[in-house]
């Protein structure tokens, strides 16, 4: 695989700590929203998510100005050639091709339940990235919704969706 271009990944890294620097603004806000108590101290219960925010933003910053020093140092970027382009473009699509299946799965999870969501989850993410349709594949999905249900669940006590399936099987079963 080609070298990137380090003025290419110079305006990467500008993007990301912009981003970033939004991010930790929004989480900030956030945390300015969380009501103050009587009862808290002189740090309220705002105080490690307003630190943390400052932190985040703080080295996001950092990271701009590396990353601006890096293009005004080493001037315009190379021109890549197509070849070049064109893996850097499968590349992003395919991030996005996973960022989709995290998104379906927080949209499903609340209709088909945890360990449902997380199986459909499991399976689909090794499926897009090429993995052979076997019963191996869906042996190990249920296998790690088991776990991961068990884990959560029955272990830490953690409530999560069960979806619409104990409506469905009171409305068959009575």
């Amino acid at each position: 695989m080609a070298e990137r271009d380090p003025v290419d990944q110079a305006r990467a890294d500008l993007l990301v700590a912009v981003g970033i620097v939004a991010l930790a603004t929004a989480y900030w806000l956030a945390a300015d929203a969380i009501p103050s108590s009587p009862l808290s101290g002189t740090v309220g219960a705002d105080g490690l998510p307003k630190t943390l925010a400052w932190v985040l933003g703080g080295l996001a910053a950092l990271l701009g100005a590396r990353a601006a020093a890096t293009c005004r140092r080493l001037g315009p970027p190379a021109r890549p050639d197509p070849v070049v382009r064109a893996e850097a473009r499968r590349r992003h699509l395919r991030a996005l091709g996973m960022l989709g299946l995290g998104v379906g799965y927080v949209l499903v999870v609340p209709y088909l339940g945890y360990a449902l969501a997380v199986f459909a989850l499991g399976v689909g993410t090794a499926l897009y990235n090429g993995a052979p349709r076997t019963w191996r594949l869906v042996a190990g999905g249920a296998v790690g919704a088991a776990l991961f249900y068990l884990l959560f669940v029955q272990a830490l006590g953690i409530p999560l969706p069960a979806g619409v399936w104990p409506g469905v099987w009171k409305g068959v079963f009575g």
